[in-house]
């Protein structure tokens, strides 16, 4: 029942309800949020070969309600502070509900409800309405999208057409469109039962009243059989394949592929540290080869992926310009042969072990959502009926030695028996009591949480630094944070602030790149240096144990960065070819219009924070070097701490090596207020041959400071901040037409853009866009937020709070953004007092100030030839074309 923790002892219950159903039961603190965890153990695999995609459906349809929770399972959850979601792959189904501790019972209340009264509910309307999403979903995802066809292709050629793993989770879509009513009642029937389930409950709650819960909700239902081991037929190459697929891409890819063995199986293990060695991290073999010294790949990657009836093992690489794939592909030959015949280095060996140990640790910092605690002992439980691996199961890494690794290599990766497919770009073309289930347990009251105020010192040099001590796990992150931002450089100069910050960890004056990786590999830490808007960030993980040689590091690239020539010309050099391949990508093609359309020639934020490809190509290294000594060296800077630490002892940690971290901040240079675009515009992108169109529609918004920005958060949430949204609500759930929508304005020191993202079917643009436009008038004309609307988003938000600040990552996260806009320590603790002030009438005023309908712009990236009829009959835009180069066609 219990299973020891190699940290403290990790308690956990575990049963087994009368009808079948495994539930685990565990509290975790310290924060007052339960997760909800469900998992079926049914996926792609479990369908015949008319029910492909199947399984995906019903994660969509499992969202539409049930007979005693009838509509959207989002909406009674969502407006408590819940997260929820659900995913699909080829083994299983898993769906959680991470809520506010007073309302775990309505979470466990619905899920069982749907586990035992979905087919009720069920309609034909509903049936078609998801479809429609799930092939739009298709379209997004996998049509619509650079290299989205690879899966599906390496699925067919690894697999025979019997094998279930022959197609990929989402399906064909001709056999989701041919699912009948009955189809999807006798799958549901089949698998979707308590004895084919396993349910987590972790969070601020007793086991013994967790599993009293579980008995309570579950334990009438029909319990229904385990499914049956799938037959599959036998696997392997008995030669290499060879695959070419021509895309609308810029840089080329390769994918090479092996059968190997299931997860859990023999060799399993030696087969994912050879991934690690391979291509984890800065100091895997195939990025120190193929990105650093030849040059020739943007980024590789390798892994074991191992599933329930079979395993494979993948290498991927994007090739940079004008490179050779078969000289890529010669190279990684070469690496996994040496391995295979001289083995791999101890140093390596134990670098990449001791990641995977700390990866286990920081997973069990999480209760709820993909990869929390709740979702692993799931995991564990379905696949190998026993939660308390959770905190084993990495033993099995630790114990593979070189020799193993050796083997694996040679066993496997042979390249006679192997499936290499070759993406390249080509030209774009046109082609206890008894139960009542129709009362809803009584709501509890609604619990706000106080979020921590931190503990404020200062170090000598005058930095200050903000603490915020957690002691349940040995983990600690920290970020330094300077007013280094993007919108700190004149728009001319795009991309300084990001690349600056990409080069900080590339070698110092001290260490090489090399030396810094290995360093940060071998004791499982991760640094990194990011930049956004209002600043730039020096951020680290790690265990407690390795606090001071990872601060070490640490400091040493926030001050001491050599800018190293030949690193330079590598990474401008992959900046620029990353660039460039975004124009692959409708989605960032639509949101660097939209900037253009929005901001002024001059304007900061007309350019994306990384740049564009005119802005990055003139940046010299001087320019880095001048921008790290005027903002980092003199510039307004704090340090954020969270996790397992002494505060007496970090200070005196920083002291000594940041005694002379002195100079005079910079002022930030003023943000320019842009005006609107005056009229709404239709941009219409033509993408020839594109299945789907990609929608982004803005304005100018506001700045974080501004006194209405709680007024504007809860508007937008209405509108579309939330899955239950006005906007999603209408063209997804209503309509069919996208598979998600969603609007938010983007706060930063000066007023970014609000923005409203969707993709959607191109037969259907203009009738969505008058839709999306629709509801946006409605929401500041004739249907304003109504006050049970502004009760949900309030409670939502108010109630969803906690889940913000769960690990000391989020915290310092979290936190540091109240440093940089110069906000209060305290500010966080005081949030639901500043929501609870939000009334209708504040909240309409606020977005009528901010919002304007008829200055709203519309970019559309679609086939032209199919958009530009109906969209020129809206009426309430003049559509403007440019063709595939951004030129315009018409003036």
């Amino acid at each position: 029942m219990n299973s020891p923790l190699q940290l403290d002892q990790f308690r956990f219950a575990k049963t087994t309800l009368s009808n079948g159903l495994e539930v685990i039961a565990r509290r975790q603190g310290p924060l007052p949020v339960i997760a909800v965890n469900l998992w079926y153990h049914v996926g792609s695999k479990n369908e015949e070969r008319r029910q492909r995609g199947f399984a995906h459906l019903f994660e969509h349809l499992m969202f539409e309600g049930s007979e005693h929770y009838p509509g959207d399972f989002f909406k009674p959850l969502q407006r408590l502070g819940a997260s929820i979601n659900g995913s699909t792959s080829s083994d299983r189904t898993n769906y959680y509900e991470d809520v506010p501790a007073a309302h775990v019972e309505l979470a466990l209340a619905m899920e069982s409800d749907r586990m035992g009264f979905f087919l009720p509910a069920l309609t034909e309307e509903k049936l078609r309405i998801q479809k429609d999403v799930v092939k739009n979903e298709y379209r997004q995802n996998v049509a619509n999208r650079p290299y989205g066809m690879a899966w599906r292709l390496l699925a067919e050629a690894m697999f025979p057409p019997s094998h279930p793993y022959s197609w990929t989770t989402i399906g064909l879509m001709e056999d989701v469109e041919a699912a009948s009513r009955d189809d999807v009642e006798a799958f549901f029937r089949r698998f979707y039962v308590p004895s084919n389930a396993s349910l987590a409950i972790v969070g601020d709650i007793d086991e013994e009243r967790a599993l009293a819960l579980a008995d309570r909700y579950f334990g009438d239902l029909p319990g229904g059989i385990k499914a049956p081991p799938v037959w599959t037929p036998e696997t392997g190459l008995p030669e290499g394949r060879d695959l070419t697929f021509r895309d609308r891409v810029e840089l080329d890819r390769i994918y090479l592929a092996w059968h190997t063995v299931p997860h859990f199986g023999p060799d399993d293990a030696a087969l994912v540290v050879l991934g690690d060695i391979l291509g984890r991290g800065k100091s895997g073999r195939l990025f120190r080869r193929l990105v650093v010294e030849r040059g020739l790949v943007q980024d590789v990657g390798a892994h074991q992926s191992g599933r329930e009836l079979a395993g494979t093992f993948g290498i991927t690489a994007t090739l940079r310009p004008g490179k050779s794939w078969e000289e890529v592909r010669g190279l990684i030959d070469a690496e996994i042969a040496s391995i295979a015949d001289r083995g791999v280095e101890e140093a390596e060996l134990t670098r990449v072990k001791n990641g995977r140990q700390a990866g286990f640790i920081y997973a069990l910092d999480n209760v709820g959502g993909f990869g929390g605690v709740a979702d692993r002992l799931n995991a564990y439980n379905t696949y190998l009926g026993d939660p308390g691996r959770i905190t084993s199961d990495f033993q099995r890494y630790q114990s593979v030695d070189g020799e193993s690794v050796r083997r694996a290599a040679a066993t496997y990766l042979d390249r006679a028996s192997r499936v290499c497919l070759s993406v390249l770009g080509r030209k774009p073309t046109t082609v206890v009591t008894p139960l009542d289930r129709r009362v809803p347990p009584s709501p509890s009251s609604a619990l706000a949480y106080r979020a921590p105020r931190p503990e404020v010192r200062s170090l000598r040099c005058g930095v200050p630094i903000w603490f915020l001590p957690r002691r349940d796990l040995p983990i600690v992150a920290a970020s330094f944070v300077i007013d280094a931002g993007a919108s700190t450089h004149a728009a001319s100069q795009g991309g300084l602030a990001s690349l600056t910050a990409d080069l900080l960890d590339e070698g110092t004056t001290t260490r090489s790149s090399h030396e810094i990786a290995l360093s940060i590999e071998g004791m499982g830490t991760s640094l990194s240096a990011s930049a956004g808007w209002d600043g730039s960030y020096v951020g680290l993980q790690c265990l407690s144990s390795h606090l001071e040689p990872t601060l070490d590091l640490a400091v040493d690239i926030l001050r001491n960065p050599s800018f190293p020539e030949s690193e330079w010309n590598r990474i401008h050099a992959q900046t620029l070819a990353g660039l460039k391949a975004e124009r692959d990508s409708a989605e960032a093609r639509a949101g660097r219009a939209l900037l253009r359309a929005l901001f002024d020639v001059e304007h900061p934020y007309r350019i994306p924070s990384d740049g564009d490809e005119s802005t990055v190509s003139r940046l010299t290294i001087d320019d880095l070097r001048g921008f790290h000594r005027g903002r980092y060296m003199a510039g307004h800077a704090a340090c954020v701490v969270a996790g397992d630490v002494d505060p007496d002892e970090v200070v005196a940690l920083l002291d000594a090596r940041l005694s002379d971290w002195t100079g005079e901040p910079l002022p930030s240079p003023a943000i320019p207020q842009s005006g609107d675009a005056g009229r709404s515009r239709i941009l219409l992108l033509d993408r020839p041959g594109a299945p789907q169109a990609v929608v982004r529609v803005g304005q100018t918004g506001t700045n974080r400071l501004d006194p209405d920005f709680m007024d504007l958060t809860v508007w937008n949430q209405i509108l579309g901040g939330q899955f239950t949204s006005r906007l999603n609500a209408r063209l997804r759930e209503e309509k069919g037409f996208t598979y998600g929508v969603r609007s938010h304005f983007d706060f930063r020191r000066g007023a970014g853009p609000f923005v409203i993202s969707s993709s959607l079917q191109s037969d259907r643009l203009a009738e969505a866009l008058d839709d999306l436009r629709g509801e946006v008038v409605a929401l500041l004309g004739d249907r304003p937020p109504s006050m049970a609307e502004l009760d949900d988003a309030r409670r939502s938000l108010i109630e969803g709070q906690a889940r913000h600040f769960e690990t000391p990552s989020a915290l310092v996260s979290r936190y540091a953004g109240l440093f940089l806009h110069g906000l209060p320590d305290d500010y966080h603790a005081r949030f639901a007092e500043r929501l609870e002030a939000v009334r209708p009438s504040t909240m309409e005023a606020a977005a009528r100030r901010k919002i304007d309908p008829t200055s709203l712009v519309f970019v559309v990236v679609a086939d032209a030839e199919i958009v530009a009829g109906p969209l020129e009959k809206l009426g309430w835009a003049v559509v403007e074309r440019f063709d595939e180069r951004d030129e315009p066609i018409r003036p």
